[in-house]
């Protein structure tokens, strides 16, 4: 859509932030939307230069109830080519879901919108914590690209980074999920990557089934597992979604920041594996 708005931005007040996704060189010229009859009001607000800025809240009589789903955006063009967005359900024609968010960090709009984002700009920062990626992969079995790709994504190596749903550290730790892979400081590199590496581990063990084989005669190797290029995804997006959020639709969930995450780690999967980082193994378990 980009390129496309010609004005409205209807928000929630406390979700404002997301019209970070639309060019900044946009003028919103933004007109009154009816009420809602789920519950929703418009506010309208005069700027100083004149522009008309619309938000829309919960009224009153819906107080007591919940007017939201959660992380869903909704969108429609008017007759008169003006956009509106809200993640308020909405009542109406031609509304369709724009953005749909998961639980926990893939609630997440990751970027600007991080409680502490990026700043470790130093190329020596990809090399920093080799020692401890190789380490992981004896412990825990994780390919070191596939460490390096999910660092690379969701903290850009650096340990020191908090998203605006309390993800921690290198590896972007719930602190709940650190706790429950043993780590005491998630922002020690170290233990980061320890509890992201056994969080990996403990999701590749629930989602991949595919038998290895031996190289001589195809036969399996015992009780060894692989993951398939399918339960990599599941994988990767339980790691950000949630092992609820695959089990729950079958694979991949359809939250549009799980499959933008996924496909990121990915890329940066292919890339390591084809650099200094390259692995020849792959996921191996236990059954």
């Amino acid at each position: 859509m980009r390129g496309t708005l010609k004005s409205v931005l209807t928000l929630d007040a406390r979700i404002r932030r997301v019209g970070r996704l639309a060019p900044a060189a946009l003028a919103f010229v933004v007109t009154a939307a009816p009420p809602a009859r789920s519950g929703a009001e418009v506010v309208n607000r005069t700027r100083s230069d004149g522009i008309v800025e619309s938000t829309t809240r919960r009224s009153g009589r819906a107080a007591g109830g919940s007017s939201t789903d959660g992380g869903t955006f909704w969108a429609r063009e008017r007759a008169n080519g003006v956009v509106e967005f809200t993640n308020l359900r909405p009542v109406g024609a031609r509304w369709k879901v724009w953005l749909k968010t998961g639980p926990g960090k893939a609630s997440a709009l990751r970027g600007r919108t991080d409680m502490v984002p990026p700043r470790d700009a130093s190329p020596a920062r990809y090399s920093r914590y080799d020692q401890d990626i190789a380490d992981q992969q004896q412990y825990y079995g994780i390919p070191e690209a596939l460490v390096r790709a999910v660092i690379k994504v969701e903290s850009d190596f650096d340990p020191h980074v908090v998203s605006s749903v309390g993800a921690e550290g290198l590896m972007q730790l719930m602190p709940d999920t650190g706790r429950l892979m043993g780590v005491t400081d998630p922002f020690d590199a170290r233990q980061n990557i320890m509890g992201g590496a056994r969080y990996l581990q403990v999701l590749a063990r629930r989602f991949c089934r595919t038998p290895a084989v031996t190289e001589d005669d195809g036969r399996a190797a015992g009780k060894a597992l692989i993951c398939s290029d399918d339960e990599k995804v599941k994988v990767i997006a339980a790691y950000h979604a949630g092992p609820g959020a695959v089990l729950k639709y079958g694979g991949l969930p359809p939250y549009e920041t799980t499959r933008a995450y996924v496909t990121m780690v990915l890329r940066r999967y292919d890339e390591f594996r084809s650099g200094p980082a390259a692995h020849a193994g792959a996921f191996v378990t236990e059954r």
